[in-house]
């Protein structure tokens, strides 16, 4: 899946590398794909800061303000 500027996504809106890895929107590696939990980073504490502006992707909008997301009739997310 990509965002509007082509950029790969995963299917939680945070940048990728080619390898799946979590990367900032300057390609800085964060978060190795091997320590994902159904696609999302690890909390390391409970007030952990972390600003998700750095990592996800832009995405259109429906008029709620809602991303939209391209799923397949069984559900699957479709890469754009």
């Amino acid at each position: 899946m990509q965002d509007n500027v082509g950029r790969k996504v995963n299917d939680k809106g945070y940048l990728i590398d080619s390898d799946g890895n979590i990367i900032d929107c300057k390609g800085k590696f964060l978060f190795p794909k091997s320590c994902l939990l159904s696609n999302e980073f690890p909390k390391i504490f409970p007030f952990t800061k972390f600003n998700p502006k750095k990592v996800t992707g832009d995405f259109e909008m429906n008029p709620s303000g809602i991303p939209i997301l391209d799923k397949a009739p069984n559900g699957t997310l479709l890469d754009r």
